[in-house]
């Protein structure tokens, strides 16, 4: 048997105790960060201990937001999970990129989605990234074939097992492999945190962006671990109680609260858990590998969801017609990092949202030498992460759904619904006073005729810039299935 000398020996172990320290201290200020992107799915901002202290726990989460910055008005500019994912990847706006609703992984779907588009898995090779997609994709009708940008693709082959099998939380879920099929049996989050590990570790000198997207807290709300789900049974209540009610009518049975809403909620809380758990891993692995000071990590989600508020269950489309509610369109938003790109223990009030987070990366990505992000609305947010005092940032939040869209100020939300430009019908606006004790239950009347007529106008310019001719949301019944279909047709014959 080979013996290593004591003189070798000791000079490899010190080798091995002085690598990690090496490693550190050659990244400089100037080096590209690492960048990973977690979003879960449906995940309100009402969900996260931020909002619920006391009942919700999310220890990793707190520990992310006190060592970076926490932004208290995270938005999503799309309240549907196709588009707000699309938006992400495309740094524009659904009237630019044209998905508006669920894009199901059927063929009948299928209508060329995001052709023509340079992804931000695209742009992130160009800046000399090696670029995964770990879980879910959802941009387009095909999670099978790897997208365009991606050195890693580890989705899902819903077309052969059904879209609900993607959204299991533990069991067997069939996944693509880089194209390949694979199944896992177990508990799906944890698989893609340990395949996120094993991307980070390839051998490679490249800085590294994964997209790494959990399906939590998505439906269907059952097969979460016990020992988080016994957790909130009891207390589920406490965070959202059975009832409510507003002026918005149930899109249809299935938004209504169903009779075993503490379990169904229980499940739901223990599903956000769960992802804090994985937080909490990821985090641990990239600090013992020695990369966690050279890596930022923005956790966001890519809409809200309603777990029976207004008594409904469901996003933009629980109700008739489609609400934006803050329950619906906030969205929990935290970005950590090396200290010279951020700076800890932030709290910010500014609108932000999932385009300004694409501009962010890229910035990052191109460091001194910028990047031109003008294609679309969004805007970075390293000053704001580094700490600075911005004085020029936007005064409104936008979002859109096809022909309804969105404008508010924090105090006054206007949602205007559009008719068929040949209908000859006058668009339909509802105001609310989000200082209203009642919240959005009820309607509000107009604010004062001045900043009503200023409301409105900054809409139609903001969106004047940022649609095309191809793609505008009030064109909706020109476009691709689904963005008109009969759930479209009976909504604007219901109110035309």
């Amino acid at each position: 048997m080979f013996k290593m000398s004591a003189v070798a020996k000791g000079c490899a172990l010190a080798a091995l105790a002085c690598s990690p320290v090496t490693y550190a201290t050659e990244k400089t200020e100037t080096a590209q960060p690492n960048i990973i992107v977690i979003m879960a799915d449906d995940l309100g901002q009402w969900a996260t201990s931020f909002r619920n202290k006391d009942i919700i726990e999310t220890p990793n989460l707190d520990y992310l937001a006190e060592n970076g910055v926490r932004f208290e008005n995270g938005m999503t500019p799309a309240p549907v999970s196709s588009a707000a994912r699309a938006s992400f990847h495309t740094g524009k706006m659904p009237s630019q990129h044209g998905v508006y609703d669920f894009l199901a992984e059927d063929p009948k779907f299928d209508a060329n989605w995001l052709d023509g588009e340079k992804l931000l898995s695209e742009r992130m090779k160009d800046e000399g990234y090696r670029t995964a997609l770990i879980g879910k994709w959802h941009a387009t009708t095909d999670s099978k074939d790897p997208i365009r940008g991606f050195d890693r693709w580890l989705s899902y082959d819903a077309l052969a097992a059904g879209w609900k099998n993607q959204y299991l939380h533990s069991g067997t879920v069939l996944f693509s492999d880089d194209g390949e099929n694979l199944e896992y049996t177990g508990i799906q989050a944890q698989f893609l945190t340990d395949e996120t590990l094993k991307f980070v570790d390839q051998d490679s000198e490249q800085p590294f962006f994964v997209s790494l997207n959990y399906v939590e807290p998505h439906f269907p709300f059952e097969g979460l671990p016990e020992r988080l789900v016994t957790k909130y049974r009891d207390v589920a209540h406490k965070v959202v109680a059975f009832g409510g009610n507003s002026v918005l009518e149930n899109m249809n049975d299935y938004t209504l609260v169903p009779d075993n809403h503490e379990e169904t909620l229980a499940q739901y809380l223990a599903a956000v858990t769960l992802l804090d758990d994985q937080l909490g891993k990821l985090i641990d692995g990239l600090e013992g590998r020695g990369i966690l000071d050279n890596t930022v990590i923005a956790f966001v989600s890519d809409h809200g969801l309603l777990m029976g508020q207004y008594g409904l269950y469901g996003k933009v489309n629980a109700s008739f017609p489609y609400n934006y509610y803050e329950e619906t369109v906030r969205i929990p938003f935290v970005v950590s990092g090396p200290e010279h790109l951020v700076r800890p223990k932030q709290v910010r009030g500014e609108f932000v949202d999932l385009i300004d987070l694409h501009a962010t990366i890229l910035d990052m990505a191109a460091g001194d030498k910028g990047y031109d992000t003008s294609y679309g609305p969004g805007k970075t947010l390293t000053p704001m992460l580094k700490g600075e005092r911005v004085r020029d940032w936007r005064e409104y939040q936008f979002a859109e759904r096809g022909n309804s869209r969105m404008i508010t100020n924090g105090h006054w939300k206007l949602i205007r619904y559009y008719p068929k430009d040949e209908s000859g019908k006058q668009p339909e606006d509802h105001w609310y006073d989000l200082s209203n004790p009642m919240g959005e239950k009820f309607l509000s009347e107009p604010p004062r005729e001045e900043l009503r007529v200023r409301m409105i106008n900054d809409m139609d310019t903001f969106f004047e810039q940022y649609s095309t001719d191809e793609y505008n949301g009030l064109k909706m019944w020109e476009q691709a299935y689904p963005n008109f279909t009969t759930e479209n047709i009976i909504e604007h014959e219901r109110w035309n």
